[in-house]
């Protein structure tokens, strides 16, 4: 073989070792937009976004200014988003973001946003088909709020020790740097929630698009967790008729035709007990902090099969909030102490019928 033969065998294969290193998918995102090379992080992109505990490290840099004065429009800002892998790797994807929320939107300086992802090439086979994912920001730039986003987040993980049916969300450690104020930067949490398309794919379900059904029309067991799920958070701002604050998914088994309500979005709770936070209207409430019961009525033995549920799930709720050591040791203690007064209160006789029965629909 001469030595032109050679040299051409040995660019074919040096050609072939970088195509191939190219299609070694990346953890989240394998490629960087604005470099002729492909990256791959030492994560499969296989792994599921959600199932990983750790925060992701993420700096979006856009023009913020711009963004709050026209929060109301309803139109999609570019952003430069950045993903820190690790020490050594930072990759780049254009995406956008809108913000999102109507009363987020009026109290919030940083309201909570849609980051759209349809056009940033998004390496994950678990996002694929998703275009825009919801992201949860600290709204107002104090401790306090800081700790809310960590509070409503640690919701969201206690809800999954409960219910399988239930979104799943991800931590992160965001950087903003706004570039209509010179680049000026600002960390603070924040957390991502699991798109609906990507949670009714993981259960195998169907989404239920209808507004219109109540409490009875909805599977019996499923709907009685959630509800003494939101009993026990102390939260009633959510309703099954209209969707609020809730999706409906059911089983593709037509034997097993009735929906199973996922809640989400917790601020208003009396667990995260948010300053802005009010009781909703006609429910005789002064507190959000005070607990009202908005399920079906049951007869004792389907409430109690309910409550023993979650019962079994208190040591790991528990253990789940005293390891948290994002959120601050004061918070950890309320939010424990807040729970336990739901456990203590379930194990009273004549529990269902004083602060049950009173408010069932």
């Amino acid at each position: 073989m001469g030595l032109t033969d050679q040299f051409t065998k040995r660019r074919k294969i040096l050609v072939a070792l970088i195509i191939f290193s190219c299609c070694i998918p990346a953890y989240l995102f394998c490629q960087e937009e604005e470099s002729d090379y492909f990256y791959s992080d030492t994560l499969s992109t296989q792994v599921d976004l959600f199932s990983v505990e750790e925060p992701m490290d993420i700096t979006l840099k856009f023009d913020i200014k711009s963004y709050q004065k026209n929060k109301f429009e309803g139109e999609y800002l570019p952003v430069q988003l950045t993903y820190h892998v690790n020490d050594t790797l930072d990759i780049n994807k254009k995406v956008r973001v809108k913000a999102r929320g109507q009363f987020r939107r009026q109290h919030c300086t940083l309201p909570p946003f849609w980051l759209s992802i349809k056009k940033a090439k998004v390496g994950n086979k678990y996002l694929e088909g998703t275009s825009k994912m919801k992201i949860v920001t600290h709204c107002q730039a104090t401790k306090n709020y800081q700790q809310y986003v960590l509070k409503e987040y640690l919701t969201y993980k206690i809800y999954n020790e409960i219910s399988p049916y239930s979104f799943r969300v991800r931590l992160i450690r965001m950087k903003y740097i706004d570039t209509g104020r010179k680049n000026k930067e600002n960390t603070s949490w924040a957390f991502m929630i699991e798109p609906e398309g990507m949670m009714v794919e993981r259960l195998d379900v169907i989404s239920v698009k209808s507004d219109n059904l109540g409490l009875r029309y909805t599977d019996t067991l499923s709907t009685d967790i959630m509800s003494f799920f939101q009993y026990m958070i102390g939260n009633a701002d959510y309703s099954i008729t209209g969707r609020h604050n809730l999706k409906l998914i059911k089983f593709k088994d037509p034997l097993k035709p009735y929906p199973i309500p996922v809640a989400y979005d917790f601020d208003y709770s009396g667990l995260i007990n948010a300053s802005y936070a009010v009781p909703g209207e006609n429910l005789g409430l002064t507190s959000v902090t005070q607990r009202y019961f908005l399920g079906a009525c049951r007869e004792d033995p389907q409430y109690i099969y309910a409550i023993d549920h979650i019962q079994s799930k208190k040591d790991g709720i528990f253990a789940k909030i005293d390891s948290f050591t994002y959120l601050d040791e004061r918070s950890r203690k309320e939010m424990i102490k807040y729970l336990d007064q739901y456990f203590t209160t379930t194990g009273q006789p004549r529990f269902i019928e004083k602060q049950i029965r009173s408010t069932c629909r």
